[in-house]
């Protein structure tokens, strides 16, 4: 697996008593590096963010390949795995909803279990999280400011802990059919733009090829700052998360840990307009003048 990653990729495997071995993943002469290790009987492969930037050879690899596609979902199309999976939910607004397939056709089976428990705890949590953002008054009128939403996304993830794969909600399913593509491509793509122009000296990826549809705007943000830079943004209502924190399954070497300690995603998805991006490039300005 790659050695930058997020511990529930890395989970179920050590679950099933697989031993996972990390290939090197760091960011070296202005590119992020993947240097694949095929002595394995499997290889995880996924692209990063949406942006398509490091081809791989699987000639010759006689193990089976698994690719996570969640964050090239709409940028490219891979005919190499055996084994594809993905998520929606980070792209749109739905409360369940992923996809799997087989190489060779084959489909994911589903289990006879109930996931709407799920699905209601889920839906619950992106209405707190959504009074959270935006500071909706409660009764008392004062502003919304904890973080309930997040105790309620973990009891829902808890529930999946008893189910292996369930069918996706009826209003999900629904919702992912008629999803306008290119309207999110095109916004995610505008927006990414604004962000990649303001600040080229911090970019992850330097380049926005044709067909990609950015997840995130990923920077890294040198000297220690990485951490003040998010919680300025947060006391500004920007909120922008970090690819990923460190957990007891990580084994990153000391150039490898420069991406999980510097790393920031700055927003770009449909929900904003270009106003939305020149007000938080103005916000990281305004830190950087602040913060020399």
């Amino acid at each position: 697996m790659p050695s930058w990653c997020c511990h529930t990729m890395i989970q179920p495997f050590t679950d099933a008593g697989i031993r996972v071995c990390f290939y090197r993943v760091c960011y070296e002469n202005g590119k992020l590096i993947q240097e694949l290790n095929r002595k394995c009987d499997a290889l995880f492969l996924m692209d990063y963010f949406g942006y398509t930037h490091c081809a791989h050879d699987l000639s010759g690899y006689s193990g089976a390949v698994i690719r996570d596609v969640t964050h090239s979902v709409f940028s490219a199309e891979y005919a190499d795995a055996d084994y594809y999976y993905g998520s929606l939910r980070k792209w749109c607004g739905v409360r369940t909803g992923g996809y799997a397939w087989t190489g060779n056709g084959g489909a994911l089976p589903v289990e006879d279990c109930d996931g709407s428990d799920y699905a209601s705890l889920r839906e619950t949590a992106m209405e707190l999280k959504k009074s959270y953002i935006n500071g909706y008054a409660g009764r008392s009128g004062e502003r919304a400011a904890d973080k309930r939403y997040l105790q309620i996304f973990s009891q829902a993830e808890e529930r999946l802990e008893h189910c292996k794969a369930v069918p996706a909600e009826p209003r999900d399913v629904e919702l992912a059919e008629k999803l306008d593509l290119d309207y999110i491509k095109n916004r995610r793509r505008a927006n990414a733009k604004i962000l990649m122009d303001a600040f080229p000296e911090l970019l992850l990826f330097r380049e926005l090829k044709e067909g990609d549809c950015p997840l995130f705007v990923p920077v890294l943000v040198p000297d220690g700052r990485r951490d003040r830079l998010r919680r300025y943004l947060t006391e500004r209502e920007i909120y922008c998360p970090i690819h990923w924190p460190l957990s007891e399954y990580h084994r990153p070497g000391e150039d490898e840990k420069r991406i999980y300690e510097q790393e920031l995603s700055l927003v770009c998805d449909q929900r904003y307009t270009r106003e939305d991006m020149e007000r938080m490039t103005e916000v990281i300005r305004e830190f950087w003048r602040e913060s020399r």
